[in-house]
């Protein structure tokens, strides 16, 4: 069997002492997750043997691989070893004496993984408890509290951290040519998936990929190919203090990393202020998709970085207007950029719209998206259910979707008595032959910049109804945006649906508007062509 380190740039920092015979054992994730946790701990601790025991288990459980639980030995019950391991950075003496023990675990399968985080607390659960059983009246509140924090957000400028006086030249660096890369995680979404797009964008410009993430994960998309000769480091936290610079000061004395961009970590956006005092010359650029009202999200902490950072790439005319506008940041130091060719070719043929069904064929309905709270499925699978009572077998339904909210999604499909109404599809089912069979895409969510699926779905010909949130008003013609507020949704959606079912005029005149608008859009500058130059000017 092939030797699932033999794609991995984390062997460019550490050497195993000895490769044990349990390597074929591991799946290509696992293989990587703990090539991850081998180079953060043999970096952490230049100049030291580490000695790690690895887990694995077949529950619900986050790998542990960065975090102060990894200085215990000892674990739960349900953890099989899978063997042990002994490793060094590369370019250090080997330590004659003595080793640091770590506990690597690998965790559980990432189907084992797809669900609801559930914080711990009392709290927690009764919040959790009341939105799985009466998820639109949690939604009324929810939207409710959102409206209150956009409006305060929209009057409050954001406090910034200070701008980096003169420094000293930095400190040493290495000699390869390199780019860190922030990531959320690596899991299937569309900030993600322009992330990995622009670390094989990096690696064709010739430079090293470096990749670090920071959310809970099983890191599903670790075995992608696009990863393949990348130094990736899944974080786990807490992740002790003084691991933290020591990471950062190897990474940096190893490498030459010419730029570092951020797609969405927090935990390294707030390390910018320190890179930017000890490594001076690093140009630091970021990658923002969505405004979050209710948290601030990335936006806000890229606000408050913003004095350290060299340059903002945003994908909507939203965030850009948001950013200058609002928030005052100079109009050159923000870059709109669009993803309209992100997942579609614009010079590509487009399909014959779906409107056009033959008399008699029921006007397929479908929502594609992740299974999450901002996406709101349990909206869709209740106007599933009004729009049954109302037009009967004129209308067909299919949800085509996972995660964490999957387990809710079925029983609410149940539920509603939606069996034979509303398909289910997951991930073993491409997108585009959903798109192919839908004649109206509803994108139901309470909050995006602009949808990935709204180019799609007009790339098959496919109408997009929308919340109006976001940037969905530069694709989505006026007629079919929607109140964002869940009860007003669901009468807007349903009238609307209703129409176009009974009225293919009105269908097929409102998709050549959507099909003017996207061409509009994807006429705009493209994030594709600025990351390009950036990178070629880093490596250059």
């Amino acid at each position: 069997m092939t030797d699932p380190h033999d794609q991995t740039g984390a062997r460019r920092v550490f050497d195993i002492l000895q490769e044990p015979d349990w390597f074929s054992g591991l799946s290509t994730r696992e293989a990587r997750l703990l090539d991850g946790a081998l180079a953060f701990h043999c970096l952490a601790r230049p100049g030291e043997r580490i000695r790690a025991t690895v887990l694995r288990t077949d529950g619900p459980h986050l790998p542990s691989l960065t975090d102060h639980g990894t200085q215990r030995i000892e674990w739960a019950d349900d953890r099989r070893v899978v063997g042990t391991i002994e490793a060094h950075a590369t370019g250090t003496p080997l330590p004659g004496h003595g080793v640091v023990d770590v506990v690597l675990d690998l965790g559980g399968p990432p189907e084992a993984l797809m669900r609801l985080e559930q914080l711990p607390g009392r709290l927690h659960a009764a919040r959790n408890a009341a939105r799985g059983r009466a998820p639109v009246a949690f939604d009324v509140l929810r939207q409710l509290r959102t409206d209150r924090l956009e409006n305060r957000r929209l009057s409050r400028p954001i406090p910034r951290v200070g701008r980096a006086e003169n420094t000293s030249v930095g400190s040493s660096r290495g000699q390869t040519p390199a780019v860190l890369f922030g990531l959320h995680w690596l899991e299937l979404g569309g900030a993600e998936k322009w992330a990995a797009e622009t670390i094989g964008m990096a690696r064709d410009a010739g430079l090293f990929p470096i990749v670090i993430s920071d959310r809970p994960s099983g890191h599903p998309d670790i075995a992608r190919p696009v990863f393949d000769d990348a130094l990736v480091v899944p974080l786990t936290h807490p992740v002790p203090a003084e691991h933290e610079s020591r990471l950062l000061s190897q990474l940096f004395e190893r490498f030459d990393v010419r730029g570092v961009h951020v797609h969405h970590c927090t935990w390294l956006y707030q390390r910018l202020p320190w890179i930017r005092a000890q490594y001076p010359g690093t140009e630091l650029v970021d990658s923002l998709h969505v405004l979050e009202w209710r948290t601030g999200g990335f936006v806000d902490i890229a606000l408050r970085m913003s004095n350290v950072m060299d340059a903002h790439h945003v994908i909507s005319p939203q965030l850009r207007d948001y950013l200058v506008d609002r928030q005052g940041l100079p109009r050159e130091k923000v870059t709109l950029a669009t993803l309209a060719d992100l997942t579609v070719d614009p010079a590509a043929e487009r399909s014959e719209p779906a409107t056009g069904r033959k008399p008699g064929d029921p006007l397929t309905v479908a929502f594609v998206g992740r299974f999450t709270q901002q996406k709101r499925p349990y909206l869709f699978l209740r106007l599933a259910a009004r729009l049954r009572d109302r037009l009967g077998d004129r209308v067909r339904f299919v949800v085509h979707g996972d995660g964490e909210l999957a387990t809710e999604v079925r029983a609410d499909h149940a539920r509603l008595g939606l069996a034979g109404v509303v398909e289910l599809r997951g991930p073993g089912t491409p997108v585009a032959q959903t798109l192919d069979e839908a004649d109206v895409l509803v994108i139901s969510s309470d909050n995006e910049g602009v949808t990935l699926t709204s180019f799609e779905a007009d790339a098959h010909g496919v109408l997009v109804v929308s919340s109006d949130v976001g940037s969905q008003a530069s694709v989505v013609p006026t007629e079919l945006l929607l109140p964002r507020a869940p009860l007003p949704f669901l009468r807007a959606a349903e009238d609307t649906v209703v129409s176009l079912c009974e009225d293919p005029d009105r269908a097929a005149r409102l998709l050549v508007e959507q099909r003017a608008k996207v061409d509009a859009f994807a006429a705009l500058p493209r994030a594709r062509d600025w990351t390009r130059s950036l990178y070629e000017r880093w490596a250059s």
